[in-house]
């Protein structure tokens, strides 16, 4: 499993999923894109919903510091252990909105994308997602950020676009590490009972 391609895969499975549920609402022509928001560049694109990837942290309430033990084969069929280091816990913040040429229909596609990704918080449900599950109990979540009017207004003024309607959220992910460390387990030990002389 390729662990450091699960960003683009979280980007792609939910606009994959936002395109399935416009069809299915009957909104065909809608665009599902993780451009940056800017008003010149998608005007072409209208109507569009936008799911754009804003920021990237560690997340620390969940961040692992102990390496754990893993069992492998080698290209032999010999069995051996190792010493992985922990998983990385990642908190990605995204930004949707939608650009329309009206009102109503930037918040039809909104309203329609905001009950899509509540109904599909669990984004380790989705088809594309399921190979980075390993265990049941976990979960690639998502949620929805509260963000003030304060900080909305800071997040368009930095991209320097006039401020407009949209919803903020936080998917929290787990990227393995590649670093390992090979032990061997004592198989043997000798003890020499002999009294020194």
């Amino acid at each position: 499993m390729k662990s450091h391609t699960i960003i683009q895969q979280v980007t792609s499975a939910v606009l994959k999923l936002l395109e399935e549920e416009f069809k299915r609402v009957d909104l065909k022509k809608v665009e599902c894109l993780n451009w940056q928001p800017n008003l010149d560049k998608l005007s072409k694109e209208m109507p569009c919903c936008i799911f754009y990837l804003y920021s990237i942290t560690e997340n620390q309430e969940l961040k692992e510091r102990d390496p754990y033990q893993i069992q492998d084969r080698d290209k032999d069929g010999n069995y051996y252990e190792f010493l992985r280091e922990p998983p990385l816990k990642l908190d990605l913040q995204y930004m949707l909105c939608a650009f329309a040429a009206d009102p109503d229909t930037e918040q039809q596609i909104l309203g329609r994308s905001i009950l899509s990704l509540y109904d599909n918080s669990d984004l380790g449900k989705l088809e594309d997602l399921k190979e980075y599950i390993n265990h049941p109990a976990d979960r690639i979540g998502l949620r929805m950020l509260p963000f003030s009017q304060e900080k909305q207004i800071r997040f368009w003024s930095a991209l320097r676009e006039p401020m407009r309607p949209a919803s903020f959220y936080q998917v929290t992910i787990e990227m393995e590490s590649e670093r390992q460390r090979r032990f061997r387990r004592v198989e043997e030990r000798i003890i020499d009972m002999r009294k020194k002389e």
